[in-house]
């Protein structure tokens, strides 16, 4: 259970539902274990049979500064110069895209848990498809503020969250509307991320815009 409790989380999940009609999921999850060196759990949150809301959970056994080494030195099957398959994520997109093409429901990622050993990432679905949509451009921008969310390389934050939304601004009647509509944006990722320090009670919040940790009251939306 996260330290953050209840404070960050507006939308409780309704309950574990059965993954039986998911077809290849069990081959999607060994595929991720491989390729990642995770151990991999996955949930489902779809209320009804024709829909899947995946809960995953990887478990590596690296720190945040060996994932993004390995994850930006990784090579893609696919070595054509100008394809547009995402670099980073290739192996996670090649695995997620046989899941999909198993099935003939309507199937999604509700979140992406990261945990390594020194930190653990949560990632939130914040429109239809967004994880699987940006995922690769969440990791770009993980290693291109490496620097500065971890203050120089001195301190990693042990809880980082992906998106955070200022509460004032969630409490309003236009983002409440994007969130129900799933009218929200890729921009919505890269605006602001909540943290926790070991030597701090309280979640800060880093601001990808100025590249600072500021102070400020912030909820991430959860399925």
């Amino acid at each position: 259970m996260s330290k953050l409790g209840n404070e960050f989380f507006n939308n409780p999940k309704t309950g574990v539902q059965n993954t039986d009609h998911i077809n290849g999921l069990e081959l999607f999850r060994k595929s991720l274990e491989k390729n990642y060196f995770a151990e991999v759990g996955i949930a489902n949150y779809g209320a009804k049979e024709e829909v899947a809301n995946l809960i995953i959970d990887l478990k590596c056994h690296f720190s945040l500064s060996e994932t993004l080494f390995y994850l930006n030195n990784a090579i893609p099957e696919d070595r054509n110069p100008k394809s547009l398959i995402p670099r980073r994520t290739f192996l996670f997109h090649k695995a997620y895209s046989k899941l999909k093409n198993s099935n003939h429901i309507s199937l999604d990622i509700s979140e992406l848990t990261i945990n390594l050993t020194d930190t653990t990432i949560l990632i939130s679905k914040i429109y239809d498809h967004s994880i699987e949509d940006q995922i690769e451009n969440i990791f770009t921008e993980l290693s291109k503020h490496n620097l500065y969310y971890t203050k120089g390389h001195n301190e990693t934050p042990f809880e980082i969250f992906i998106p955070v939304f200022e509460e004032d601004t969630l409490e309003s009647d236009a983002k409440l509307q994007n969130i129900v509509s799933d009218n929200n944006n890729i921009n919505d990722y890269f605006g602001f991320w909540g943290m926790y320090y070991d030597l701090t009670e309280e979640a800060v919040i880093y601001d990808l815009n100025t590249k600072r940790i500021i102070q400020g009251d912030i909820q991430i939306l959860s399925e």
